[in-house]
């Protein structure tokens, strides 16, 4: 069985290849070597697009009173070097004017560089919703793996990995109110269901102005663009509900369950997101 790689964190990932064994990365940090900050660079796959500017100076008056306790992780790029991990402790000794830095040097490529800044910011959970799905369609473009790949990989479950992807799909307002707090991915989730962008964001904006619960916007979505139930149907009952919640968790993908005129008659939708996405279904399916 593959490795669920996220619980070792950059331990488990810091390795030369996917498949080879290393030692642990604490052995590695003794002892650390010291370097100019001025030949350091950003990460340039970095998926936090924004870095609070208050965490970096908290940061930075600690480092002015008890020094870096940390070192930062690099690799060699050309004369220069490029930060792995440990962004925000560069910004931090940068602006605290150190003029060099302990780093811990590793032969790192480039398609291991996303996956290692990604893990870092995932376990702190530092990143918000649109950065994580801006992050993971980033990571399977660069990195080539289907998203079942990716998720062993990162020791994540598939449709984590789907539904977060899905969130590129929402106007950008939308966007921004998720990334600011104001829209919670469940109410995100619920807002992909209704038709059209403008009513997305025009509910979106209901939902940091008036406070609207996920269980009302899924009530919204399943009313139609009229506001009112549409003639598809009466209310779906608990058993469909739990039909579909089942065949969500089977299949690892939005599955809607719809009844027929006569008893006992319908038909399950299944939605993919990919052509890999579609293969990984059908093999579940067989």
């Amino acid at each position: 069985m593959a490795e669920r790689r996220l619980g070792r964190g950059l331990d488990g990932l810091l390795q030369q290849s996917p498949g080879a064994p290393m030692p642990d990365i604490a052995a590695d940090l003794r002892p650390a070597t010291s370097l100019p900050i001025s030949l350091l660079d950003p990460n340039p796959y970095q998926p936090r697009q924004d870095i609070e500017t208050e965490d970096v100076e908290h940061l930075k008056a600690s480092i002015l009173e008890h020094g870096v306790l940390q070192p930062i992780v690099v690799r060699k790029h050309g004369p220069r070097y490029q930060v792995i991990a440990g962004e925000r402790r560069f910004r931090a000794c940068r602006q605290a004017g150190l003029a060099e830095v302990p780093v811990v040097v590793r032969d790192v490529p480039d398609d291991q560089m996303l996956e290692l800044a990604l893990v870092e910011n995932l376990q702190r959970e530092d990143l918000d919703p649109i950065e994580k799905a801006t992050s993971f369609k980033s990571y399977l473009d660069r990195s080539g793996m289907t998203q079942e790949k990716a998720a062993v990989r990162l020791g994540l479950d598939r449709s984590t990995i789907a539904n977060m992807i899905r969130l590129l799909e929402l106007p950008d307002e939308v966007k921004a109110l998720l990334k600011e707090g104001l829209v919670s991915m469940g109410h995100a989730r619920a807002i992909l269901a209704l038709d059209g962008k403008k009513k997305q964001v025009e509910v979106a904006t209901r939902v940091a102005r008036e406070g609207l619960s996920v269980r009302q916007v899924e009530r919204i979505a399943a009313a139609g663009p009229g506001g009112k139930r549409t003639a598809k149907g009466p209310a779906k009952g608990a058993h469909v509900r739990d039909l579909e919640a089942r065949f969500r968790e089977a299949l690892g993908s939005k599955v809607t369950v719809e009844e027929g005129a006569r008893p006992g008659t319908g038909r399950i939708v299944i939605e993919f997101y990919s052509h890999d996405d579609l293969e990984r279904i059908l093999a579940r399916l067989g």
